[in-house]
């Protein structure tokens, strides 16, 4: 059985071009890293999910502009199961 592609429902950023929400994902990355130095875990933590939802979004606007998102998930995977990665 597939997993739904997505864990959140589309934000209103989804109209964004496709630099502009690459800026804003690594913003979120960024967060983490500062959340991270100062030893705050759980802002840490929240600071990851913001980053999950705003890939998300950044592979809506792809999707929007023909990328299959669904194939791309398939392909990191197949490429993980291959190096031994997954722990199952």
């Amino acid at each position: 059985m597939n997993k739904p592609l997505y864990q959140f429902p589309p934000t209103r950023f989804v109209t964004n071009s496709l630099w502009r929400q690459w800026w804003h994902l690594l913003s979120e990355v960024l967060e983490v890293g500062r959340a991270l130095l100062v030893g705050n875990l759980q802002h840490a933590a929240a600071e990851a999910w913001d980053v999950k939802q705003s890939t998300e979004t950044l592979h809506r606007i792809l999707s929007g502009r023909g990328a299959d998102i669904d194939l791309a998930r398939e392909e990191v995977i197949d490429n993980n199961l291959d190096r031994g990665y997954y722990l199952e």
